[in-house]
């Protein structure tokens, strides 16, 4: 066996393009899916193509951009993308009275497919309102946090 033996065998790595702080605009979910990562463990990524920016040289419409949230701390990631599938429902964040009444009952099933089938789920084809912005972690790192609405087109 020589240095390269397996290389063909090897999994190309996807690389996000990831939503800048300060970005307001819509997005169109592409595709949703979980992931095994080295250093983290399981992620859930949504896949988007930008729809509607305020940053056309960074973020210009049409261009792929993914929402990566760790899935290791369970009690940070599970109200983030319970917030973003409420969105997707077309619910804004402060109703939380209709997503407990709505979303919910459903939330666990809507996820294991939109798991089981990344490319045809009921999320894929939504469009979001998303406005990002930088805060600090409780480690002191910079973090770029997703606030998501209904579309407002």
């Amino acid at each position: 066996m020589g240095l390269w033996s397996g290389i063909a065998d090897a999994e190309l790595f996807e690389r996000g393009k990831y939503l800048s702080a300060n970005f307001i605009g819509e997005v169109e979910v592409e595709k949703t899916l979980v992931k095994t990562t080295r250093a983290i463990g399981d992620a859930f990524i949504v896949e988007m193509r930008v729809i509607e920016t305020n940053m056309p040289d960074e973020h210009p419409v049409g261009q792929k951009v993914s929402w990566f949230q760790k899935l290791q701390d369970k009690d940070v990631a599970f109200p983030s993308i319970k917030a973003w599938a409420a969105a997707c429902a077309g619910f804004h964040p402060n109703q939380k009275d209709e997503i407990e009444e709505e979303i919910e009952p459903l939330l666990e099933e809507m996820m294991e497919e939109a798991t089981d089938k990344p490319d045809d789920n009921d999320f894929v084809g939504i469009r979001l309102h998303v406005e990002t912005f930088k805060i600090l972690t409780k480690n002191g790192r910079d973090f770029t946090r997703h606030n998501w609405e209904p579309s407002r087109l």
